[in-house]
């Protein structure tokens, strides 16, 4: 009986180890990553799934992207950014409000209670790790006074980023048939989240280590990730992943919204309704992979050169006309061989990475830019930030000469002769004159030469009528003395 006991015990055993092989192979190595280069949507265990470029947006996959799904906690991918956006500082303390207990028994939690006391910063970490409903109330009261203003706020905010297929009805996702999102709304949202710092910094720890005041004790707690893609000891660690939030709930499935950069390919995935707990991790693993099989190698210099549009012309100073806006030309490029990862046969991309380069730009000069240039003359040089790493630095050289604007000549003549009256003087205008009086017309000058002469004519016939008027005076006098004396007596003798 002994014997037959040990016997099947070591069946037993040799049954449990066989039965388990495949997973403890799979322990070691989960994930495929050699994923197929065509990835089909049969290839997915996600009702609904997406794949974009994170710099650019562009989507890499699709499967049933624009389906209205239930978000469940990747709901707090808003959550989280708005309480970022909220402008409460990190380390304000702050105390937990009533309605954090207001949520669903068996809720996942922080956990913290009504009346304690954390900083603003572990509240937004431990919320996000733990995917806490508690946190999520807390959030939206200390941010918005209230859980319906929080979600008006929500809503706001997913309009404001086109998510044409969202709408919110509370802060944490537990199911309400009038909270829904799509898969590519959702990929909207973590893309612009993950422009934010603060955001990106707390989606890619693993863990976190609060501090909380209760009753007047203060306390230490550590708060695990539920992104088992972050957990290096846990059997689906994927190391290239970087956040971002997983959800679940009966209506919604399992879900996950996730990002992972490798050698500056930087991609978003999101898998919606998987019906199994680790088909999530599956999903994203394919997704992230056949992401990475989309990139090419694209040279600095080719970026560079793409970006020059936005510093290749200077304005020259003193110039010709027409000769002042002078293209600049590419020379003696260092750090060109440099290379970048661009979304295969995508203009939009490769738009995207020179933006980058060209946001980086420094230009020195090495001279003033004031005419003359001439051909090929270096003019200055520029540097700008490789993405992904190192720089790339270039001359700057004239394309073509530029003269100097002709300087005008003052040419000075003498002032016409009265003889020539019809001499017009070509110099500089002479100095303002008083104005001279009005000119008549021809009319009135005639008209004032006549009554001038009449006045000077009856002058002189005047003076001559009163000259003989006088004469005649003078002859009847003399007459009167004549008379008088041939008429007179002669006086007596004595």
């Amino acid at each position: 009986m002994t014997l037959f006991r040990k016997s099947a015990a070591a069946l037993v055993a040799v049954l449990i180890l066989l039965l388990s092989w495949p997973a403890m192979a799979e322990a070691t190595a989960p994930y495929d990553m050699n994923a197929p280069q065509n990835l089909e949507a049969g290839h997915l265990y996600a009702q609904s799934a997406l794949l974009i470029d994170e710099d650019t947006g562009e989507e890499l996959f699709s499967k049933n992207s624009r389906v209205r799904m239930f978000p469940a906690s990747t709901t707090k991918i808003m959550t989280l950014l708005l309480g970022i956006e909220s402008g409460i500082p990190m380390d304000q303390q702050v105390t937990i409000p009533a309605e954090a207990a207001d949520i669903m028994e068996g809720s996942s939690v922080i956990p913290v209670k009504p009346g304690d006391v954390i900083s603003w910063k572990d509240l937004l970490y431990s919320f996000m790790l733990s995917s806490g409903n508690d946190g999520a109330n807390a959030i939206a009261v200390l941010t918005a006074g209230g859980i319906p203003a929080f979600v008006e706020q929500m809503n706001a905010r997913a309009a404001e980023l086109g998510m044409e297929g969202t709408h919110y009805a509370n802060a944490h996702g537990l199911h309400d048939p009038d909270h829904y999102t799509t898969a590519q709304d959702l990929a909207v949202l973590a893309r612009a989240a993950m422009q934010n710092d603060v955001f990106r910094d707390i989606v890619a720890q693993p863990n976190w280590t609060i501090t909380v005041t209760r009753g007047g004790e203060t306390k230490s707690a550590q708060i695990i990730s539920r992104n088992s893609l972050l957990q290096k000891d846990e059997k689906y660690y994927y190391p290239d992943c970087t956040g971002i939030k997983t959800g679940h709930h009966n209506k919604a499935g399992w879900c996950f919204v996730g990002s992972a950069e490798r050698d500056g390919m930087r991609v978003i995935c999101v898998v919606l309704n998987c019906e199994g707990e680790f088909d999530k991790w599956y999903d994203a693993a394919r997704l992230f992979e056949y992401g990475f099989t989309r990139y090419q190698d694209v040279s600095a210099q080719a970026l560079l050169e793409r970006a020059a549009g936005t510093f290749d012309t200077a304005e020259i100073e003193d110039a010709a006309p027409g000769e002042g806006t002078l293209e600049l030309k590419l020379s003696n490029v260092e750090g060109g061989d440099k290379t970048v990862k661009v979304v295969s046969g995508s203009d939009a991309a490769l738009d995207a990475k020179a933006a980058l380069l060209s946001e980086s730009a420094q230009i020195e000069w090495t001279r003033a830019l004031t005419a003359p240039v001439s051909d090929n003359e270096i003019l200055g040089n520029v540097r700008c930030d490789v993405p992904g790493g190192g720089e790339v630095r270039a001359l700057l050289v004239a394309s073509r000469d530029v003269a100097v604007k002709p300087t005008p000549e003052l040419v000075v003549t003498e002032a016409p002769t009265p003889a020539e009256p019809e001499a017009t003087p070509e110099t500089v205008a002479p100095e303002p004159e008083p104005e001279p009086a009005p000119k008549s017309n021809g009319l009135g000058t005639a008209f004032l030469v006549a009554l001038v002469a009449l006045l000077a004519l009856g002058g002189i016939a005047g003076a001559y009528v009163a000259r003989q008027s006088r004469r005649k005076k003078a002859r009847r006098r003399r007459r009167k003395r004549r008379g008088a004396k041939s008429t007179a007596k002669p006086s007596a003798k004595r």
